[in-house]
């Protein structure tokens, strides 16, 4: 039969060396300049100490100075490093994708390559033309993929040279010097004050952002990481890297103090504690194996309410994303919980992402909710007196500003198809979402509240007041659930319970969680915490992930009941519980004293007819 050339198959492309979790060493560049600048802004305001005089002081000036313009030839350069690793790190995702993409087509080729030489084998002289047609057009694919890795392995090159050139421009002293007093190097004091200029407007913000260079924003992210890191309005990706700057020089310092056993005050310790939590809360996915989430670091504010902490982190791009949820928290919540905030986060997140579309579910802990323990209600004095930072709405008023500025924020960096916007409010923190809806506005799709101890004041008296999406509001609360009684109207309510079925919102199904007692509160405080839970209250969590999928949940009627009565009604049942309990109590030591007694009487009885035999044995 004639000779039909068939092209060899072609090797598998190999992955490259450098990943994308090479942006770690971006971090820790980022963290290093950061620190290097405090530095060198530092010794830019000062001098010698105010009582040296003559020669001293101006050696010590000399030397301070020197200093300083060497801290910042450092900066510079790591400023140079820091830009080119985070541009290498962006062209190493894009590269990875472009090889995975270029090995399914190799794959593919190589498959009709094995294809055409099985048919070969039982052809005829007759098949040869078709065959010969179908050869030619895998040796031209064979071609144009050889010609594809050709120019993929170019651009990987390219990418190399240009990372390490730019290293090499700055890796001595003197280049650092040049560096730091070239004219194009950016201004960050003069940015920062154009930021200022521009307002808290987060659609102006944006734009603002997206004209500077990638070298000035860079400078930004390392001069002022706190500031670029909690904008409203910059991009998620540039505030994660900015607040894991911030997070990094913390953790470096704080720790490192503890490393050379120096005592932190008290201060230092609750920025710590609140680092370390959200550390955690970025690691959430890694520990469970699952390192390919895009986790981001939207807020991170250690010592803000008075040391409390402000934080939100995020399971997924919310600049990118098909869905994004915003969840609010209630009580017993601040900046060093929002690791177990996250867990509820991501929950969400993993539960979300199954219907194919892209999620981001954000742990938003960025207002000052109350710190009061409800297992603490019936202590006095103790927790139980903190109860009036609950029962009044201040700082739901103003979680609930903060709150409708975050939102706007994430609207003005979507990217794309606009992502459908959900957000969550749960116990106090559905107060404070019911204010920012009711009051400034909720950029957001549909508003959800659960446990909720009231829906926003005496301004709020249904669905209408909270300005939603029609039909967007919704509402959910576990039968056994002590915090969603609390619902009212007037100086000791929070606003109506949002699950009445006059309030008009759409409530759906929850798990009702078990009965407890007082002796038991920790089980209503269960009860009240396991919405995101997918053993304690699975029903919750599948309903919260459908509203976050921009679908419709399980609806039940709302509440017939007012929410009050459940509490006067579990009152009166845990009144003849108590005393039930109590006779119970009192029935045993009843019990336990005439035990007592009858082995008394036996033990006397025994005395006395020992002491008969010992008379008796006289005789």
């Amino acid at each position: 039969m004639t000779q039909i050339d068939v092209p060899a198959k072609i090797a598998e492309i190999q992955e490259l060396e450098a990943k994308a979790t090479a942006s770690t060493v971006t971090t820790a560049l980022r963290g290093s300049a950061t620190a290097v600048s405090d530095v060198a802004t530092w010794t830019s305001s000062h001098g010698a100490p105010a009582d040296w005089t003559g020669d001293a002081a101006e050696a010590a000036d000399h030397a301070i100075t020197s200093f300083g313009k060497d801290a910042d030839a450092v900066t510079a350069a790591l400023e140079k490093a820091t830009t080119a690793c985070d541009v290498y790190v962006d062209q190493v995702v894009q590269l990875t994708a472009d090889r995975e993409g270029l090995e399914s087509d190799r794959i593919e080729l190589n498959n009709a390559i094995d294809a055409l030489l099985t048919e070969i084998e039982s052809a005829t002289e007759e098949d040869v033309p078709a065959l010969q047609t179908k050869a030619e057009t895998l040796r031209n694919r064979a071609t144009t993929m050889r010609s594809r890795m050709t120019s993929f392995w170019e651009r990987v090159t390219s990418a190399e040279d240009r990372f390490i050139n730019v290293l090499q421009s700055v890796d001595t002293k003197a280049e650092g010097q040049t560096a730091a007093t070239s004219a194009g190097r950016p201004n960050t004091g003069e940015l920062v004050n154009q930021l200022k200029n521009v307002g808290t407007d987060p659609a102006a913000v944006t734009a603002w952002w997206k004209g500077l260079s990638g070298a000035e924003r860079e400078a930004l992210k390392i001069s002022d990481p706190d500031l670029i890191g909690n904008v409203n309005g910059i991009p998620t990706g540039d505030r994660d890297e900015a607040n894991r700057t911030s997070l990094q020089r913390d953790l470096d310092f704080l720790e490192g103090l503890g490393d050379e056993h120096e005592d932190l005050t008290s201060e230092q310790e609750a920025t710590l504690k609140n680092a370390k939590a959200a550390r955690d809360a970025l690691d959430i996915p890694a520990s469970l194996g699952q390192d390919d989430v895009d986790v981001n670091l939207i807020v991170y504010q250690p010592t803000a309410f008075n040391g409390d902490g402000a934080a939100a982190v995020s399971y997924g791009d919310p600049d990118t994303a098909d869905n994004t949820a915003v969840i609010v928290p209630g009580i017993m919540n601040d900046g060093s919980s929002i690791a177990a905030q996250g867990k509820d986060a991501y929950t969400l997140y993993q539960n979300a992402i199954r219907n194919g579309e892209s999620m981001a579910s954000i742990a938003w802990m960025g207002y000052d909710s109350p710190n009061w323990n409800p297992e603490g209600v019936l202590d006095y004095p103790g927790d139980g007196l903190d109860i009036g930072s609950v029962v009044q709405e201040d700082k739901a008023i103003a979680g609930g500003h903060a709150l409708s500025d975050f939102v706007d924020g994430l609207r003005a960096t979507d990217e794309g198809d606009k992502s459908h916007l959900s957000v969550i409010g749960h116990s106090y923190g559905s107060t404070t979402a019911a204010h920012a809806a009711a009051g400034d506005g909720l950029d957001a799709d549909s508003l959800t509240l659960i446990g909720s101890p009231g829906a926003g004041g005496d301004n709020v008296n249904g669905v209408g007041d909270l300005h939603m999406p029609e039909g967007k509001v919704y509402a959910g609360a576990a039968d056994n659930d002590f915090v969603s009684w609390l619902g009212r109207d007037g100086d000791l309510g929070m606003g109506p319970d949002p699950t009445q079925a006059d309030f008009g919102a759409k409530v759906f199904g929850s798990d009702p969680g078990k009965d407890f007692h007082v002796e038991n509160i920790g089980q209503g405080v269960d009860n009240h915490t396991s919405y995101f839970d997918p053993q304690l209250n699975p029903t919750s969590l599948d309903n919260l992930t459908s509203i976050a999928q921009g679908d419709e949940p399980d609806l039940i009627g709302g509440r017939t009941q007012e929410a009050n009565d459940y509490a006067k009604d579990w009152a009166k049942d845990e009144a003849v519980h108590q005393v039930d309990r109590a006779a119970d109590v009192v029935v045993e030591e009843v019990r336990t004293t005439i035990d007592e007694a009858n082995e008394v009487y036996e033990g006397g009885k025994e005395w006395a007819g020992d002491r008969w035999d010992d008379v008796t044995g006289l005789f």
